[in-house]
């Protein structure tokens, strides 16, 4: 039994993954967009979609950044089992994704991200140090530590003492 059956899927995720392997390459993208597109968790994923999108139509003419022949993609007829099916025409995005700020436009961090970033854990850090001291255990602990300096002072004084120091 693999990780994905059992009572939840009922062999939904076998039934949905064999109805996707039989679409072609442009129709298997088109309903990938659509799923992603309702899920921002999975923007990376959109992005590589229209990648792939975008080299499987090589013909497309691009003209002072608009395309000329941008078409509608419908979604392939297929079967899917659901509570409501949504009716709604995919079309592939055309114009290049604005990198997020802080970011390159190939996506690599800039240097104030990275500054900004090593920043905030070194105050996260110092934070939660300071936090730590103030509470009970924290109290506790350094009550320890001050008792054994005590202590370690004191025995250093009656070893001196019996020395003759």
């Amino acid at each position: 039994m693999s990780r994905n059956d059992g009572p939840e899927h009922d062999g939904s995720v076998h039934q949905v993954v064999e109805a996707a392997s039989a679409l072609d390459d442009k129709d298997f993208l088109a309903v990938v967009r659509a799923v992603v597109e309702r899920r921002p968790s999975l923007s990376v994923l959109l992005s590589v979609v229209d990648t792939a999108a975008a080299s499987l139509e090589p013909h497309r003419v691009e003209d002072d950044n608009t395309i000329t022949d941008a078409e509608e993609v419908e979604l392939p007829d297929t079967v899917v089992e659901v509570d409501e099916i949504i009716d709604v025409p995919v079309v592939l995005a055309t114009d290049p994704r604005i990198p997020e700020p802080d970011y390159t436009e190939g996506g690599v961090p800039t240097f104030d991200r990275v500054r900004e970033k090593i920043e905030g854990r070194f105050g996260t850090s110092i934070g939660s140090a300071e936090l730590a001291h103030e509470s009970p255990a924290g109290k506790s602990v350094d009550e320890q530590w001050d008792e054994r300096q005590k202590a370690a002072k004191a025995k250093l004084e009656e070893i001196r003492r019996s020395m003759g120091k």
